[in-house]
């Protein structure tokens, strides 16, 4: 893998799509768990689509150096939930729905800024709109895998299996070095553009 891409506009595009769906991704599995009977994201302060809540810094620092990366992951209680060990695949999927809407949405909206902006300005947002979707769709895909602490890896949690902090700062730092050296992009690139030719026509 070359050097990471960190232009300024790069890295703008990044951020602002990080702070677009950190809210989005955060709120709707901290919501998913409160319905289904587990109010600790309540208490936890993740009920909300406020994204300083719900940024993780490490998965900020892949997503903006290395072009992918994580949201903080919602504490989840199985034994909470009124449907049980089913509830943690709802949460987990109902983040992943949510995100692959919102690159939905995102790539909706280029044709109206391409047309309603003034010229510099509608080219600009297109192409931010433009990364945007194909981030989100990214982070949707990553978001599945079952390793703390992504979303994904919740589903531990409904076998019962705690993982320790310091084996989730061992799995952290897998991460990036994953990240780092393309292993998501390698394997999670079929996924990518099968979802990227329905969702954004790519």
């Amino acid at each position: 893998m070359g050097p990471p891409d960190i232009s300024l506009q790069v890295v703008g595009f990044r951020v602002g799509t990080l702070l677009l769906i950190a809210g989005l991704h955060g709120g709707l599995v901290a919501g998913a768990a409160v319905l289904l009977g587990d109010k600790g994201p309540k208490h936890d302060g993740r009920l909300t689509i406020v994204p300083t809540n719900h940024v993780d810094l490490v998965g900020a620092f892949s997503l903006i150096v290395f072009g992918l990366g994580w949201t903080k992951q919602v504490a989840v209680d199985v034994r909470e939930m009124r449907v049980g060990p089913i509830g943690i695949v709802i949460v987990i999927l109902t983040g992943f729905i949510g995100l692959l809407v919102a690159a939905a949405i995102f790539d909706a909206l280029v044709r109206p800024a391409l047309t309603m902006l003034p010229y510099t300005a509608g080219l600009t947002t297109a192409a931010f709109l433009r990364a945007a979707a194909s981030l989100t769709i990214w982070l949707a895909l990553l978001s599945l895998v079952p390793v703390p602490p992504l979303a994904g890896g919740l589903i531990l949690g409904a076998y019962g299996i705690r993982v320790p902090p310091r084996i989730q700062w061992i799995l952290t730092a897998a991460l990036v070095a994953a990240v780092a050296f393309g292993v998501f992009h390698r394997y999670l690139g079929p996924a990518h553009a099968f979802l990227a030719g329905v969702i954004v026509g790519q």
